[in-house]
């Protein structure tokens, strides 16, 4: 069976395979070699700026272009010791193509005033505060 063409344009415009992608969070390797507390770190992270977990796009990489992500077309970019091209400096947000992107330390290298310094980037950042 063919439908015709005008209700099929009606039917599937281009809008509807524009899917916005998720938060892209990058660290350098696997989660499961990261201790329990540096997991949960990651998590209250997450939530604190109203992300779950289970919502994001967790990819293992060491170093990233961000022209490869591309095609996840995230909303916004976190990663965790994995060294990006289009962003050198840590702790200094900026904003690629539209996207919100910073770079921390790894999990394990978060201190207290690292912890401080990120909660404050990521309270302006994606909070809007």
């Amino acid at each position: 069976m063919t439908l015709p063409r005008d209700l099929v344009e009606q039917t599937f415009h281009e809008e509807l395979f524009v899917i916005q992608g998720n938060t892209i969070v990058l660290l350098p390797q696997d989660w499961s070699t990261y201790k329990p507390d540096e997991q949960e770190l990651l998590i209250k992270i997450l939530n604190s700026i109203k992300l779950r977990f289970e919502g994001i796009q967790l990819l293992v990489k060491t170093e990233v272009d961000l022209e490869t992500l591309r095609l996840f077309n995230p909303v916004s970019i976190l990663s965790f010791g994995v060294n990006l091209k289009q962003a050198p400096t840590p702790y200094s947000p900026i904003t690629w193509e539209g996207i919100p992107v910073l770079l921390a330390d790894n999990l394990p290298a978060l201190d207290d005033p690292k912890k401080k310094q990120l909660w404050g980037i990521l309270k302006t950042t994606f909070l809007g505060s």
